[in-house]
């Protein structure tokens, strides 16, 4: 089985600043009898490791007869320990999974067990968000609990805009206006490169095909009603194509496989780049390269994607989850394990408190102005209320692909950077493996477009 690590993970391992994500299994959940759930967590730092450990284990422990006892992993190596350890027998009594296709490879292995009467208990369909909700299920089963989700973004710098009369795109006659003035000056209208971390140009792809394609469109792909090999998908690449043989995109080939993500967002801060389209797992870090540069933190901003198309609506979200957890089948107390995953997402206070404190991403329900703890970053916090109200909702590749689709994403889009394959021919390349693991079953259930 495939892992990958989630975004901003490997965004710091790239060599970001601290953008991280947080990231529970349990273990020994065969241990039978223990006095205490053993469960594996990993962090970006050690002040976030000891926030969590804070504000979630003991408090979890305060209130709970059954302990919980957390020992800390590495990033790199929490997926493939999780998948040795379901493979072995000897599962977790909470199963990490890095994004949906993992969980229902677990759930159609029988790994993991079905999570509608804690549900019911819990009340977690009331408070999940509904595409969260249809995403958690596999075979009319709620299977996993999402504890963290984000989405893509153009990022921008304020100070650059407003030095050089820009406005943050919606259209696609917007953006090509912006990315010609902003390459007639010398600037790299939108950072690209994948130097480091290869799937970061699924990043731009995500945002392309949510932004040029539709969600509609994407999810009549998704379950198999159209083919990847559409007219409109192959548009947008075609059009992608011609916009990085301009060097809008990167600064063109010659530098897509040497920039870095660092690079693109130290560019931005120094307004050698104009626009950067990436994840939201960089509102904890973007300021950095900003303060780093010299420049001011307040000067990063974000707004939703422009249209890329005409009939597509601008400001879509992409929506990724960042971690599910499933409880084992194997599992030796289940109901504890059912309680503390309430505990991770059923406290809007304390979820929202670490995404103020630690710039971490929280559970994927609804919040309102007034839950927004003092001191927040507002920038965040506009994102977090606007998702919600939304009803342009689209799909990121990693959380919603099967996972040798979506390797091949962004593995063989770099034949089609280098010009070695024509856009169709990529096209046909993910029609081609879609189609292969859409027979064999086991695909994320993508939620109905809103």
């Amino acid at each position: 089985m495939t892992h990958h690590l989630p975004r901003r993970d490997a965004f710091k391992l790239a060599g970001g600043a601290l953008a991280g994500a947080w990231l529970l299994t349990g273990c020994g959940g065969s241990g039978g009898g223990s006095s205490a759930i053993d469960y594996w967590g990993a962090f970006p730092t050690p002040e976030t490791e000891e926030y969590f450990r804070t504000h979630f284990i003991d408090t979890f422990n305060e209130s709970s007869e059954r302990q919980v006892k957390m020992t800390t992993k590495q990033l790199t190596n929490l997926a493939s320990q999780t998948d040795t350890a379901v493979s072995s027998g000897n599962a977790p009594d909470i199963i990490y999974s890095p994004g949906p296709t993992t969980t229902v490879s677990y759930a159609q292995g029988n790994r993991t067990i079905p999570l509608d009467d804690y549900a019911d208990q819990y009340g977690w369909n009331d408070r999940l968000l509904p595409w969260a909700q249809q995403l958690s299920r596999v075979d009319d089963a709620m299977q996993s609990v999402p504890t963290s989700y984000g989405s893509l973004v153009m990022y921008y710098n304020r100070a650059v805009f407003e030095e050089n009369g820009w406005t943050p795109p919606t259209t696609k006659s917007e953006f090509e206006a912006l990315c010609e003035d902003a390459d007639s000056k010398g600037i790299i209208p939108v950072g690209a490169g994948n130097s480091g971390y290869p799937a970061q140009s699924e990043w731009y792809l995500s945002c392309v095909l949510n932004a040029a394609v539709g969600p509609q469109n994407l999810y009549e792909i998704l379950t198999g009603d159209r083919d990847w090999n559409d007219a409109a998908v192959v548009d947008a690449l075609e059009t992608m194509k011609s916009q990085i043989d301009k060097g809008w995109w990167g600064g063109g080939a010659e530098r897509w496989f040497t920039n870095t993500d660092p690079d693109m967002c130290t560019g931005l801060a120094n307004g050698d780049v104009a626009m950067y389209m990436s994840g939201t797992w960089s509102f904890s870090s973007m300021g950095t390269f900003f303060t780093d540069s010299g420049n001011d933190p307040q000067d990063w901003d974000w707004a939703p994607l422009p249209s890329l198309a005409e009939g597509v609506e601008p400001g879509v979200f992409p929506m990724a989850i960042g971690t599910a957890l499933s409880i084992s089948s194997d599992s030796s107390d289940p109901d504890t394990a059912a309680a503390f995953l309430d505990h991770l997402v059923g406290d809007t206070s304390r979820s929202l408190g670490y995404l103020a404190e630690q710039g971490e991403n929280p559970p994927p329900v609804a919040y309102g102005a007034d839950d927004f703890p003092e001191g927040i970053d507002p920038r965040a916090q506009r994102l977090y209320e606007q998702i919600p109200e939304s009803d342009n909702i689209g799909y990121a590749s990693w959380t919603f692909l099967p996972p040798q689709t979506n390797t091949a994403l962004y593995t063989e889009f770099d034949g089609v950077i280098t010009g070695d394959m024509s856009p169709s021919a990529y096209a046909g390349f993910l029609k081609t493996s879609f189609e292969q693991e859409l027979g064999a079953g086991g695909l994320p259930t993508p939620f109905t477009p809103q």
